[in-house]
């Protein structure tokens, strides 16, 4: 039986929910991931796979992106790109790009997920901790952005750009 995890679901609870959207709503579509090797990245992925997307997925650990692909193929995506890399770079980001239109060439949708943050006291914040949060959660997301609508303006297909914000809280003692 599909259980909860301390964050969410296991990769089987991922792959059986119930959904709301019809089977196909997404056949023929490509759809680009970032940290899709875990949690609410994961999670999308799983989902997109379930409604017939083509897929790349991107993050830091090649491994667990590995895996996540392993289980989009079952889930019923016919191809899915695996691109280990950190949106935190303006080159690797291109990469990513080149790599995704010489495979499918286009995207359709981009869901910004990647991202970092580190669970404390903001006052605790190192200056080196503060820029790597900086450099993930904005300049990351935007060098994705940047990216993807400079080809949708040189190609003329559009797509959809989602950008997800986690954010957490502490109770100060």
């Amino acid at each position: 039986m599909p259980e909860a995890t301390l964050f969410g679901f296991d990769d089987e609870a991922l792959a059986t929910r119930p959904t709301v959207y019809r089977q196909g709503l997404f056949d023929g579509q490509v759809v680009m991931v970032s940290g899709a090797g875990s949690g609410i990245g994961k999670a999308i992925a799983f989902l997109y796979a379930r409604l017939g997307a083509k897929l790349v997925i991107c993050g830091r650990d090649s491994a667990k992106l590995e895996g996540c692909a392993e289980w989009l193929h079952r889930l019923g995506s016919p191809d899915v790109l695996v691109h280990p890399m950190t949106i935190r770079e303006p080159e690797q980001v291109e990469q990513l790009m080149d790599a995704a239109w010489r495979h499918f060439r286009r995207i359709d949708v981009l869901v910004n997920n990647a991202g970092g943050q580190f669970p404390q006291k903001a006052l605790d914040y190192s200056v080196k901790g503060w820029k790597a949060v900086i450099d993930t959660n904005l300049n990351g997301t935007w060098y994705m952005m940047h990216a993807l609508a400079k080809r949708w303006r040189n190609t003329d297909p559009q797509g959809n750009i989602v950008n997800i914000l986690a954010t957490f809280q502490s109770v100060m003692p």
